[in-house]
């Protein structure tokens, strides 16, 4: 009786490792010990978890030699936000204010006289007002005045109504009309400007008043001021470089930061004297002095 035994052909035969003594991996290239966890799990699932590991070994080695440290990514991908450096902006500068006082003595006088006329009708009102106007005028050229210098600055014609008693709710009623004429007058000659409200007021001006003075040059007393006030913030400028180790090298700005006139004079003067009243002594006037008051407000570059 022959002797038939199962054999397995040579190449189908399992390895052992004494076979491959100088081949540490296996199968796919892994090493041996991760058999038994390739035939619990499988190859697909090997696959992922190998892919993870390879993925998070990049991310904490290749990661943290090539980026910035204050930017290395996060084990979940995400990268840290880089700390904002702090900035300053410096201006070199000073900004002061300068200011300055010009007084002086008025050369001109503006004077406004007002005549009031009142009536029955407005027709008689406003007929009796241009009488004794002209009268006014007149008086004022023979005073010297010239026509130049005597403008009409108002005419108004109003109502006057009859009080009614508190309980009395019908209409209010006109009892009469006023008219108001408004001369003004530029004086030249100021010593004068008494004797001229004076003959206005005997003419028949019975309305108060308003005198002012002022000056013909105005606008150059103006630049004046304002020149002495750049003058003044520029010494105040050179006192605080001075005093912090610096120099003045220009201005980088200037503006005109306000002033305007003190006036010292005569205003809302009180009413004129009746018409019928006796002539008294001359009313007194004081021109005073006028101040111009300049200020600007400047930036002046510096450098150490």
């Amino acid at each position: 009786m022959t002797d038939v035994r199962r054999t397995t052909p040579p190449d189908l035969r399992p390895r052992t490792t004494s076979d491959e003594p100088s081949r540490p991996y296996g199968s796919g290239g892994l090493p041996t010990w991760w058999r038994p966890i390739i035939r619990g799990l499988g190859g697909f699932a090997v696959t992922v978890a190998v892919t993870a590991c390879v993925a998070y070994a990049s991310l904490i080695l290749g990661g943290t030699s090539q980026a910035p440290s204050n930017q290395r990514a996060t084990w979940w991908g995400v990268a840290s936000a880089a700390p904002i450096a702090p900035q300053t902006a410096t201006a070199s500068g000073i900004t002061v204010t300068g200011e300055s006082a010009v007084t002086v003595q008025p050369d001109v006088a503006y004077l406004t006289m007002g005549i009031r006329t009142e009536a029955r009708t407005a027709r008689e009102a406003t007929d009796l007002n241009a009488t004794q106007a002209s009268a006014v005028i007149d008086a004022l050229k023979r005073a010297g005045v010239p026509a130049t210098g005597i403008r009409t600055s108002g005419l108004s014609l109003n109502p006057i109504f009859t009080p009614r008693p508190p309980n009395d709710n019908r209409p209010p009623a006109i009892s009469s009309y006023e008219a108001i004429n408004q001369v003004s007058v530029t004086i030249d000659d100021i010593t004068r400007s008494g004797e001229i409200y004076d003959a206005a007021v005997n003419a028949g001006a019975n309305s108060a008043g308003n005198l002012r003075f002022g000056v013909r040059n105005e606008r150059d007393v103006t630049r004046q001021a304002l020149e002495q006030a750049a003058a003044d913030a520029r010494g105040k400028a050179d006192a605080i470089a001075s005093g912090l180790g610096i120099k003045v090298t220009g201005v980088a700005m200037a503006s005109d930061d306000g002033g305007g006139i003190v006036r010292t004079e005569t205003s809302d003067m009180v009413a004129p004297r009746a018409l019928a009243a006796p002539a008294g002594p001359p009313t007194p006037v004081q021109s005073g002095e006028l101040t111009f008051r300049g200020r600007v407000r400047v930036t002046f570059g510096t450098s150490n």
